[in-house]
């Protein structure tokens, strides 16, 4: 019996030894927080390269003039394309001196500043191995990029041209009351980019209590909003022999579109914990990808119908008619059908945007 006693207090004892360590041994146990949130907010600038592929509307077609071996065809407008160079063409003809500038130029090279503008986001990282952490973010960047002041000058000589060519040519005809005029309207857009894209993050060393990383990885930026938009109206009005009245409006917008695109992302960084459950990073990275800009065309003529009718024509090859009813079986060189989202613009090269964060994260 004392044997038995004895060998059931040893057992006791060293039971008791044991449980009264366990909630030490748990206590000092490191509590590994394997996910970060983090919340940012920077600025952000970028480059939105002028370069890409034009494609204007083909010539219209032919329409009933006096005679067939001084033609005209159907022009959508006079800003751009072949309409331009139509009346370019019998402008030089009639030996006026004014031409109209086309807007050929600025619709090849569209001009942007992108600008420093606001940048703001979250983040979701979780380590993985060796310091190693995968990383899914959400980017925004605020405020449009503008159509620069060159892009504004080629609208603006577009406009005056319209009106010192116009003019002149009604009035080297049969008309009286001659009356030309253009305006323009630019929206500089509300868009804002918005960029999705996962990451690996790679430590490296320390600095001055801060722990140094590089990024890398890749995601998708999208441009979201309305983008910048320009439109200009011309209109024109004379009267022929036996108050015929001719009244003529030429309206086109060209807008910018930005899809959505593949980006790599590069950047570095500095973190640091001020405690086991968060800390600060300021983080510096850049997306690349090709540039998605795109510009559209509206163009919508019309040509007031009314009576008594009538028309006439430059006689010049080719010649440019002016009708106010289809009932004389002519019609005017300007009309349907117009233009309705024709793509003359195509963006290539690469975008470039940079951005410059602040950001607090929590450790869980």
């Amino acid at each position: 019996m004392s044997s038995f006693r004895s060998g059931g207090i040893a057992l006791a004892v060293t039971a008791g030894l044991f449980l009264s360590s366990a909630p030490a041994r748990a206590q000092q146990a490191p509590q590994t927080s394997r996910w970060e949130v983090e919340g940012y907010g920077g600025f952000a600038f970028g480059r939105i390269p002028a370069s890409g592929t034009t494609t204007f509307p083909d010539p219209g077609a032919p329409i009933t003039s006096s005679n067939p071996t001084l033609p005209s065809r159907q022009t959508p407008s006079w800003f751009f394309g072949d309409g331009a160079s139509m009346l370019n063409d019998v402008l030089g003809e009639l030996a006026l001196p004014n031409r109209i500038s086309p807007l050929d130029g600025a619709i090849a090279a569209p001009g942007f500043n992108a600008g420093g503008k606001g940048a703001f986001g979250f983040r979701v990282r979780r380590s993985i191995m060796r310091g190693l952490s995968v990383e899914f973010s959400v980017d925004f960047l605020t405020g449009s990029p503008v159509l620069s002041d060159a892009f504004l000058a080629s609208v603006e000589s577009t406009r005056a041209s319209f009106e010192t060519s116009m003019a002149p040519l009604l009035s080297s005809g049969p008309f009286t009351g001659v009356t030309a005029s253009a305006t323009s309207t630019v929206s500089q857009g509300t868009a804002h980019d918005m960029a999705i894209s996962g990451s690996l993050n790679v430590p490296f060393g320390h600095l001055a209590g801060f722990r140094p990383y590089v990024t890398i990885g890749g995601g998708m930026l999208s441009g979201q909003g309305h983008p910048p938009s320009v439109e200009l109206v011309g209109t024109y009005q004379g009267t022929l022999p036996g108050n015929i009245v001719i009244h003529e409006r030429d309206q086109v917008v060209l807008s910018y579109s930005r899809g959505s695109s593949f980006v790599a992302v590069m950047g570095a960084g500095l973190r640091r914990e001020l405690s086991p459950r968060w800390g600060l990073r300021i983080d510096g990275r850049v997306l690349l990808g090709p540039n998605g800009t795109h510009a559209l065309i509206d163009a919508t003529p019309s040509v007031a119908t009314s009576t008594p009718a009538g028309f006439t024509e430059t006689g010049t090859y080719p010649s440019i008619q002016f009708s106010n009813n289809s009932s004389t079986g002519r019609v005017s060189s300007l009309g349907e059908p117009g233009l309705q989202g024709f793509a003359a613009f195509s963006g290539t090269g690469v975008q470039l945007r940079t951005m410059v964060t602040f950001g607090v994260f929590v450790k869980f």
